[in-house]
């Protein structure tokens, strides 16, 4: 192992932690969660900082997906896009287990969804 380099890290607590604050002040969410982190980067891999940044979903690795948030101008934390599911993302390969906010979604229901079954 490497000196300095950080291997192994999982962010998936974090990441539904943010999830399940949605409509929640940003101070009291931020104070409770960068403490418990070795840096706040990760917040922001799904916190858009501005507007520019702002997108519905992200992809974190290959296989799992993220609903994007924001800070509105209440100071309160949001989706992006809140009818977002996994039916509206697009898998990279058929190999993995792919996730959307956690939850494993299979090709079966993905291309059944699509087409409106």
């Amino acid at each position: 192992m490497h000196q300095g380099k950080l291997r192994g890290l999982d962010y998936t607590p974090l990441f539904k932690f943010l999830l399940s604050k949605v409509g929640a002040d940003w101070n009291r969410v931020y104070e409770q969660a960068r403490p418990r982190l070795n840096a706040e980067e990760p917040i922001y891999w799904l916190v858009a900082r501005s507007s520019p940044e702002m997108r519905p979903y992200v992809r974190i690795g290959e296989s799992s997906y993220y609903s994007g948030m924001y800070i509105d101008e209440h100071n309160r934390l949001q989706l992006v896009d809140a009818t977002l599911t996994a039916a509206g993302l697009t898998r990279q390969c058929t190999c993995c287990t792919h996730t959307f906010n956690g939850v494993p979604f299979a090709e079966e229901a993905h291309h059944m969804a699509a087409r409106g079954r």
